[in-house]
């Protein structure tokens, strides 16, 4: 039986057969958006992380349904990609899917690829997020990710999963 043990405004404790995790109140699906734009430019994100303590450099990512339970994962990868990073794409591609972290949380993550992905604005986040666009180029992706790692930035694992379908996508 699941018993609720602690609840915040976002989140809920819960415990199962002795076993402690945590759930998302308002939404347990996730988008992750690879997005690399005409310019061959991967589009990352770096916003501060406060159970870290640090920036991470990540793809751009945010809950389905945290406003609205219905929402389609289309919608919420638009209004992120917009929000998070100024830019909006002609569509979609769903690449693959799966657990955030399966220890912790039942929070999933969908990993969409943005195609045809153009600058329309400013980056806005939501009203409290702190973002940092990157646009690096593909050829030097590598290098900026090890740089920044050796500073003692935290790469989002997700950002490799992206690295990987862009690879297997011949590139894009």
């Amino acid at each position: 039986m699941q018993t609720e043990i602690g609840r915040g405004r976002f989140l809920a404790l819960l415990t199962k057969d002795s076993y402690e995790y945590v759930t998302r109140i308002r939404g347990t699906i996730a988008v992750g958006i690879v997005a690399v734009n005409a310019h061959d430019e991967l589009l990352l994100v770096e916003q501060p992380r406060v159970p870290l303590g640090k920036h991470v450099i990540e793809i751009p990512a945010g809950l389905v349904g945290d406003h609205d339970r219905s929402e389609a994962w289309q919608v919420a990868a638009a209004r992120e990609l917009l929000e998070e990073t100024g830019h909006q794409a002609e569509r979609f591609e769903l690449l693959t899917g799966g657990p955030t972290s399966a220890g912790l949380t039942d929070e999933q993550v969908l990993l969409v690829r943005a195609i045809g992905v153009k600058h329309v604005g400013e980056v806005t986040g939501d009203g409290h997020e702190q973002i940092t666009l990157h646009r690096v180029k593909l050829a030097e992706v590598g290098a900026f990710l090890a740089k920044r790692f050796a500073a003692g930035t935290p790469i989002d694992a997700k950002v490799y999963a992206a690295l990987y379908f862009i690879s297997a996508n011949g590139g894009r």
